[in-house]
């Protein structure tokens, strides 16, 4: 699962959270970066190569709208796809025939995902699961049926995925697996065969059952502590072992495989810093050959000494960056590899093992993901380690803004708060980050308690403590401003999803500490959104509860009436600007219409966005720039920041609709 103010703008900046009317932007000798360039979908993006190691495939921008392109290795372009821009638009894979892409496609941020399958030899498309609001996943593909794919989907009971086997060449699909119970977490080996499934049980933990034969087994126990750290992933190709991370018995989850007849494991990797994040597998036997974790910034070794010199190799031309491996040829002769920074777009690679007898080995580059913002200067992002008032350790990554040394600098910080809760922030490049230290604002990413890859001691840390993950930003706010980073009437407050619930939290329970708050998609009322759920949610309902409080009991509803904003929506007194998609299946619009519409009957500084045609914050490319300019705008009323004016068409062009707040922001 893995959110109307009655007087004059200058009234509202006088009393705004600053105390006074922000001053205008400073003076900063760095030009600002355009938002048509910045927020631009990158020129190519999310770069995948099939698994012969002739083509790949990428997403590509055409205007504002986004294409499916597939190149040889010598750049030459074969074929292009429009597609629609869907949430999950970025988990296309290719069919093991090598010659076709599935791809999710939804309706306007649903999430209802359909999969279609292109043909990158004729040039055509067959949607491969035409179910009207039902969501299809791709699970697994095998070289020993490349024309087969297995795919899940929701369409007969809208709470339980039912399992498929379906030909991508003439769209014919067989129900293989009618599900009354188990978790979509389903397990398949190379025989395109169920092999594991688990059930969460009403304490939260999960049983994952062996389902080789008749009658399902179970095969293992997971206490709800190490559900979010454990995990079947992949059999080897002869289907003995399966191999996954597991943190049963030590805090953080270690690369484990696990004899299946004997249900007995042998740990392959283990860090004391972080969990394991990821492994990459040989091309024919799938046993582990790397291993990645991310504790400050990522890290990836070698257990296979077969990739040692190759590593080393790609290592030597890294200059400072850190290294992906997105895609290897089945023979393991090419691999598609990129390297990324925290202030460099993105490069991918074509690595060569064999090149030729005098050059064994060979790095050919391909492209910048965005070559245009080589020009302007981009900040890095710093970790930083700070202390919890319990002694917790947050990893939480500072991003200075341009003017940052300047004896002018008002050390203006937007704290940015992750969704979730269980996930996190990392060294990476991200665009609406380096548009704020452009801007002149720093930015303080905070991994909270419940954040993933520290461990579960830390995950579960956050259980019914939404008041501690609270304190923890607090906590980093407080360190900011004792280090010199940000002055203490010039701090906001931003985030998405459980980003966004931070942020109306922060406004509500600490009213004098943030001169004003952004929340995209933010959950104002934790009743609300656990009765608006998901239907396929219902399943794992039992982890939310532990995390959050049971609606079913006393004690669990006065806990979920203490976590919520809109409880204490009273206590608000600085400037807040919401974003909603209006189709968002996971936060429900009413988590946003309810506290906007309360502010305005109170007469708060609120300014309301809704996006029709947006589901779980926006992807549309239109609607990105626009949310972003009305945040410059509103920000820079607020904090003095610096902001863009905005270009013709960029407001009138995407779908955002103001309910509340406009004159504060025109």
């Amino acid at each position: 699962m893995k959110l109307c103010a009655v007087v004059a703008c200058s009234a509202i900046l006088a009393i705004s959270g600053c105390g006074r009317i922000a001053p205008p932007p400073q003076e900063i000798e760095t030009p600002l970066i355009p938002r048509s360039v910045l927020l631009a979908k990158p020129d190519k993006f999310c770069v995948f190569m099939n698994h012969i190691g002739d083509r790949i495939a990428y997403l590509a921008r055409k205007e504002s709208e986004i294409e499916l392109c597939v190149d040889d290795l010598h750049g030459n372009n074969l074929v292009k796809f429009p597609v629609k821009t869907s949430r999950n638009l970025f988990d296309f894979v290719w069919a093991r025939t090598g010659k076709h892409i599935l791809v999710p496609q939804d309706k306007d941020g649903d999430e209802n995902d359909h999969i279609i399958c292109f043909d990158v030899e004729n040039g055509t498309s067959r949607d491969l699961t035409p179910f009207a609001g039902a969501k299809s996943i791709v699970k697994k593909l095998s070289k020993k049926y490349p024309n087969e794919v297995i795919i899940i989907c929701n369409k007969d009971d809208p709470k339980w995925f039912d399992v498929y086997r379906v030909n991508i060449i003439t769209g014919e699909s067989r129900l293989v697996f009618k599900n009354t119970s188990y978790n979509p977490n389903f397990v398949f080996d190379d025989n395109l065969t169920l092999r594991l499934a688990s059930k969460t049980q009403p304490n939260g933990s999960d049983t994952i059952y062996l389902m080789d034969g008749k009658t399902p087994t179970i095969f293992k126990k997971i206490p709800f502590e190490d559900t979010k750290n454990t995990e079947y992933i992949i059999f080897n190709s002869d289907g003995k072992i399966v191999y996954g991370v597991d943190s049963i018995g030590r805090d953080k989850g270690a690369l484990i495989a696990c004899d299946v007849r004997r249900k007995t494991s042998k740990i392959l990797f283990e860090s004391d810093e972080a969990d394991v994040e990821t492994f990459g597998v040989d091309p024919i036997t799938f046993a582990p050959q790397w291993v990645a974790i991310d504790y400050l910034k990522p890290e990836t070794f070698v257990i296979d000494e077969t990739l040692a010199a190759d590593m080393r190799y790609l290592n030597e031309h890294l200059q400072g960056k850190k290294l992906d491996i997105v895609s290897r040829s089945e023979d393991d002769s090419t691999w598609l590899v990129r390297f990324f920074s925290s202030n460099t777009p993105m490069e991918y690679f074509i690595y060569k093992r064999n090149a030729c007898k005098s050059k064994p080995r060979a790095l050919i580059f391909l492209f910048s993901t965005q070559p245009s913002l080589n020009k302007y200067q981009l900040q890095e992002k710093i970790p930083v380690i700070i202390k919890s008032r319990d002694g917790l350790d947050l990893v939480c990554y500072l991003t200075k803004s341009v003017d940052y040394t300047s004896k002018a600098s008002q050390r203006k910080l937007l704290i940015k708060v992750h969704g979730g809760p269980w996930m996190r922030d990392k060294w990476c490049f991200e665009k609406e980050v380096q548009l704020w230290a452009n801007r002149g604002y720093s930015v303080l990413q905070i991994n909270y308690r419940g954040s993933t890859g520290f461990g579960k001691d830390f995950i579960n840390a956050a259980n019914r403590s939404l008041d501690k993950i609270r304190n923890d930003i607090i906590d980093v706010v407080n360190w900011a401003i004792e280090k010199g980073i940000a002055d203490q009437h010039h701090i906001a407050i931003i985030g998405g999803s459980f980003g966004g619930y931070s942020t109306l939290a922060g406004l509500t329970s600490t009213p004098d500490i943030f001169c004003c708050g952004i929340a995209v998609a933010g959950i104002s009322n934790w009743k609300t959104l656990l009765d608006s759920a998901p239907p396929y949610w219902i399943p794992q309902i039992a982890e939310l509860y532990k995390l959050l409080g049971d609606p079913k009991t006393e004690d669990g509803r006065k806990m979920l009436q203490e976590f919520s904003p809109l409880t204490y929506v009273d206590n608000i007194k600085r400037p807040l600007l919401m974003f909603q998609g209006a189709n968002d299946p996971r936060v429900n619009k009413r988590e946003s219409d309810q506290i906007a519409k309360k502010m305005k009957e109170k007469g708060l500084q609120v300014v309301y966005v809704i996006y029709p045609d947006e589901g779980h914050g926006c992807v549309r490319e239109q609607n990105q720039k626009s949310m972003i300019a009305i945040e410059e705008r509103f920000l820079s009323r607020v904090l003095g920041g610096r902001a863009e004016p905005e270009r013709p068409g960029e407001l009138t062009e995407s779908s955002h609709q103001i309910i509340y707040g406009r004159e504060i922001i025109d």
